[in-house]
């Protein structure tokens, strides 16, 4: 009968393995409770650090005594395995006293989980690589698996280096660093915060790396103009790279709203072909101002998160990586999977640009569509509770900005060509409205200045 205490023999060679490194760990753990932080340290983050599985079961068990504030001892560890019903399949009593004999002292148990640690990684490795053989022998020869196969090797391979990195490292700030970071970020304020357009939507609400900002409105409120406007200034003014992921609309009726409010010629003449020499000439200029941008437009429709990230890896690895991924617009993006609902869906999407934003440590922002309950309201402004599908949208994104024309309703209004941004959700600020102005036939949206 094959027990727990067995080794793995589905290798043809042994994998990378340290028993009594194991044994010492478990031993340290029941002679000096203090030494299970010691040994957490090391092996958080690293999946499955004892190479036998009659051992993991035991440190299971011992960090769920050690949780619920019980001793550790032989006895109360042969105890507990024994109401879990696998006391004899991980060795018996003898086996679990013994461990305490492996080792003089506890002293030592932090050297002992780096072992395990090293260990640990060399047979995830060994893992990773032939699960990634596999994969690749078992594929269909097709375009989309072979791109799901490289982003899952670049994510394994990723967890890898990030599990290699743990270990010793935290996370954890002593709060006198801390001050020392706020004062020293005053005293030198960063320069990667998002150059926007609009300067008192800049103050009220300033865009950082790891930032998920969204954009909302109804159909034809403006979105699409907002985005380009960002990714226009920030590209062409600022020469920072932008990636503008266009799911509604081409790479050419993009292209034409960017150059009219570039050049500043009506959209429907250029749309029509009806340019005079002047705004002809305008064109022309732009074109060359535009030319040398780093800004791309990727119009492929419903895209997964998935292929965002891989898009984002390549242009990583050329040192490439844009400030800004822009996303139009969330509602229609692809989910990773399929969900029982859309709103399930959508959540997925959020939570996976958020982790995008984080991880690349760039600014991600996203359109998104409200739904139709404002426009049943007396008073027309939208609220954050208009946001479509948007339980995950509101909860992961950092600033939710909802547009609003009074004129797309009423067409005579005193507030004809104003143009709202109502700061709605603002984590690093305070919520507020900022007016700018509404050039819709030049696909622009301009600044009328602070107040």
């Amino acid at each position: 009968m094959t027990t727990y205490a067995e080794e793995p023999t589905s290798f043809d060679r042994t994998p990378p393995m340290d028993i009594d490194a194991e044994q010492a760990v478990l031993g340290s753990m029941m002679l000096a409770r203090s030494a299970t932080l010691d040994v957490i340290d090391v092996v958080d983050g690293v999946k499955h650090p004892f190479y036998r599985p009659a051992h993991e079961a035991i440190f299971d068990t011992m960090l769920a005594l050690y949780a619920n504030g019980q001793p550790m001892d032989p006895i109360t560890v042969a105890n507990q395995l024994q109401q879990a019903g696998i006391l004899e399949k991980v060795g018996g009593r003898a086996y679990i006293a013994s461990l305490v004999g492996s080792v003089p002292t506890a002293a030592h148990a932090g050297h002992y989980a780096e072992v395990l640690r090293n260990k640990a990684l060399l047979r995830a490795v060994i893992d990773t690589g032939t699960r990634l053989v596999q994969m690749g022998y078992e594929a269909q020869a097709d375009h989309d698996t072979a791109a799901e196969i490289v982003d899952a090797a670049a994510s394994n391979l990723q967890e890898l280096t990030a599990a290699a990195k743990g270990g010793n490292d935290s996370r954890e700030w002593l709060l006198d660093r801390v001050v020392d970071a706020v004062i020293d970020e005053y005293d030198n304020p960063r320069n990667d915060v998002l150059p926007l357009p609009w300067a008192q939507l800049q103050s009220v609400a300033p865009m950082e790396p790891g930032d998920l900002v969204v954009i909302a409105g109804r159909p034809a409120m403006g979105k699409s103009l907002v985005l380009l406007g960002i990714g226009r200034h920030v590209a062409i003014k600022h020469r920072r790279g932008v990636l503008i992921s266009s799911m509604e609309m081409s790479h050419v009726q993009m292209g034409q709203r960017l150059l009219s409010a570039e050049a500043h010629v009506p959209l429907h003449h250029l749309r029509a072909h009806t340019l005079d020499r002047q705004q002809y000439a305008a064109v022309g200029a732009a074109r060359q101002r535009i030319r040398r941008a780093p800004l791309r437009i990727d119009d492929t429709p419903a895209v997964p998160v998935s292929k965002w990230r891989r898009r984002l890896r390549q242009m990583q690895a050329k040192d490439e990586l844009p400030a800004a991924l822009i996303v139009d617009y969330l509602q229609i993006a692809k989910a990773e999977t399929k969900a029982q609902n859309r709103v399930i869906e959508v959540d997925q999407i959020a939570v996976g640009l958020k982790a995008l934003a984080q991880e690349f440590k760039i600014v991600v922002i996203a359109a998104a569509q409200l739904n139709r309950v404002s426009e049943h309201r007396t008073d027309k402004t939208p609220t954050m509770s208009d946001l479509r599908e948007s339980g995950g949208i509101e909860n992961n994104a950092n600033i939710v900005i909802l547009l609003h024309r009074d004129d797309y309703y009423e067409r005579e209004s005193p507030r004809a060509g104003e143009f709202d941004f109502i700061v709605c959700k603002n984590r690093m600020g305070h919520n507020s409205t900022v007016t700018a102005g509404w050039q819709g036939h030049y696909a622009e949206i301009v600044d009328m200045g602070a107040e």
